[in-house]
């Protein structure tokens, strides 16, 4: 009991987090969207897909591994294996972290001209390169407070970084955003890479005055950096191809769109529309979700440890019946409100209109993502990375393929192929390893029905007042949210035990 206490407190630390993160990361978007337009949003998103790379490359699976490593060491309560682990990661992030900003620096020219064929992309992609070792070294700490179960820390470095985003990139705006979209994007990134730079100390600190209370005792086991290697290398390899799948991806999407006819500035927006604007307020429901899908990924390793399979089995079912309870709620809200949601946000009827188009996928994607944290805590991070390339392999074909033909629709249509394609085979893999089990009746239709139900009475209700404030707006959503709660108690998809 005191440890499912401990669970849900740093889940809902975690939560409350993340969901406040993520809220100031719309309501920012937002701000920036009205500072550099949708054409400014696009190109800010092609630097953002090379940093991503470079990221990837920094970092290059540590979090995962300094998770891992010290909850193993955490089961047996080896204090001095945990140091010992740590000291790895830090020393394995930090030559990742600098052979990554030397290269996105070296090669910061030919990207920009040659890869997103846009010279004002360039200094912004010197500014990211800068902060590269700090990301690195701040994964690994992350993973090893996720492991500890200090959640409170890591989400106030999260916190602290965000303050120092916004109130550094709102101060460079005002001064430089006036000059042009390059050099609104170079305010937005130089903004993003102090505060990196500056959660990086925080994070330090917190890290290093815990450690001081950790004790060198009951040191079995050396071998640390080979275990690190084990964990991270495949993790970072296949990290590798997926993240330059993605990359290349996002710079195809503008290229495709020019074919099918839109201008080089119209094609910007367009796909700053979908992937700057629309994607993250689809995501932004499911910071709960990852709060707690995230804490899961030591929870399995120690389950693993133990050989608690059958813990494993109840865990797993329980994750995935609260997942499409949340999820398919979520869907019904933005598919019946989009409208209203485009308008609301961002005051764009397009974005609107996307967002009712990516609805139904919602569950499909907050899904997948619990998966694939299960997987990992179970150590199957290789097959679940192997199942991201195949994705990204796909959408690369796919929009090679159809954007030229179908525009932004066929954009729309290569996301729903391929997040189904991903979410299948991972379901799939873990249905081998775990044998959970899913209600078809309490777990779909049920909420499918109570969802449908809940959203069209209210905007039913909607009808009788032609004038609808945004306030009204997240008032009526609120309100079908309640509804369905109350649907799903009446048709007993709330059992007592699983609530």
């Amino acid at each position: 009991m005191e440890r499912t206490k401990r669970f849900f407190l740093n889940g809902l630390i975690l939560a409350s987090t993340t969901v406040f993160l993520r809220g100031a990361g719309v309501a920012f978007n937002v701000y920036i969207t009205n500072k550099i337009g949708a054409e400014g949003i696009g190109l800010f998103g092609l630097i953002m897909s090379v940093y991503m790379l470079a990221t990837t490359i920094a970092s290059s699976g540590a979090g995962l591994a300094a998770t891992r490593l010290v909850a193993e060491e955490m089961t047996k309560n080896c204090g001095g294996g945990i140091k010992k682990s740590m000291t790895a990661c830090m020393a394995y992030t930090a030559a990742f972290g600098l052979l990554a900003a030397v290269l996105l620096f070296t090669f910061a020219p030919y990207i920009g001209t040659r890869w997103l064929c846009d010279e004002r992309t360039v200094i912004p992609l010197y500014l990211l390169s800068v902060s590269l070792p700090f990301i690195a070294m701040s994964s690994a700490m992350s993973g090893y407070f996720v492991a500890v179960r200090r959640i409170a820390k890591s989400a106030s470095a999260q916190i602290f970084e965000l303050l120092v985003k916004v109130v550094v990139t709102v101060l460079a705006l005002n001064v430089y955003g006036n000059q042009g979209i390059e050099y609104a994007c170079i305010a937005v990134v130089g903004g993003g890479s102090v505060a990196e730079i500056c959660s990086f100390v925080y994070l330090f600190v917190l890290y290093k005055l815990e450690n001081k209370q950790v004790q060198n005792r009951l040191e079995h086991e050396q071998h640390y950096t080979k275990r690190l290697l084990k964990i991270a290398l495949p993790v970072a390899i296949s990290s590798y191809l997926r993240s330059g799948l993605v990359t290349l991806e996002h710079l195809l999407v503008p290229r495709g769109l020019k074919k099918y006819g839109a201008s080089s500035s119209a094609s910007l927006a367009q796909y700053g529309v979908v992937h700057g604007m629309v994607m993250p307020v689809i995501l932004f429901p499911a910071a709960m979700l990852g709060a707690f899908s995230g804490l899961l990924v030591p929870e399995f390793a120690e389950f693993q440890q133990r050989k608690h399979n059958q813990t494993i089995r109840r865990v797993t079912t329980r994750a995935l019946h609260t997942t499409l309870l949340f999820s398919v709620g979520m869907a019904g809200i933005f598919f019946v409100f989009a409208k209203e949601l485009g308008m609301a946000i961002y005051h764009s009827g397009d974005a609107g209109l996307f967002m009712s188009f990516l609805a139904p996928l919602i569950p499909v994607m907050y899904a997948d993502g619990v998966v694939d944290s299960i997987l990992k805590g179970l150590n199957q991070q290789v097959y679940s990375m192997g199942y991201n390339i195949i994705d990204s392999a796909v959408s690369v074909v796919l929009i090679y393929v159809l954007l030229p033909k179908f525009g932004v629709h066929g954009y729309v249509a290569v996301i729903f192929i391929t997040e189904i394609l991903n979410g299948l085979l991972s379901l799939n893999r873990l249905i081998k390893i775990t044998d959970f089990t899913v209600s078809l009746r309490h777990d779909i239709l049920l909420p499918v029905v109570s969802i449908t139900s809940a959203a069209w009475g209210v905007r039913f209700l909607m009808m009788f007042n032609g004038y609808h404030t945004d306030s009204m707006i997240y008032a009526y959503i609120f309100c079908t949210a309640g509804i369905y709660i109350v649907f799903l108690k009446l048709c007993g998809c709330f059992k007592r035990e699983r609530l």
